[in-house]
């Protein structure tokens, strides 16, 4: 997971600051039906195929955030995730966490052909 250092994480000024403590990583689409004239499912296929990148971390105390932004830009191992959410939280011992997630397109594949289902005709 080159990028990322777990601990005290500084990437590209973005994470300077905060402690990572966790990254997770996931694909996601939607999900379309093609279905017969009797309502039976004769294929599957998905869009808006999508990256997904959230993390966890403790914010050192001072630490100037401003670069994780609503909107704003994420590059983690070549791949440029949007940013769409980020949450900071305060306790009232004055220990602070932030929560973030991104997206990001998947990359056309080149060849690639809609899957069919083959079932058995009645």
């Amino acid at each position: 997971m080159p990028g990322i250092v777990f601990g005290l994480a500084e990437y590209k000024n973005a994470f300077a600051g905060l402690h990572l403590q966790d990254v997770t990583y996931g694909e996601s689409a939607t999900t379309v039906e093609g279905v017969d004239e009797d309502g039976n499912i004769e294929q599957v296929d998905v869009h808006s195929k999508k990256r997904t990148i959230n993390f966890n971390g403790n914010v050192v105390e001072g630490a100037d955030l401003s670069a994780l932004t609503v909107g704003g830009s994420l590059t983690v191992n070549n791949i440029t995730y949007k940013i769409d959410s980020i949450q900071v939280k305060h306790s009232n011992t004055g220990h602070a966490t932030c929560t973030g997630s991104g997206s990001a397109p998947m990359p056309a594949s080149s060849g690639t052909s809609a899957a069919t289902a083959s079932g058995s005709g009645s």
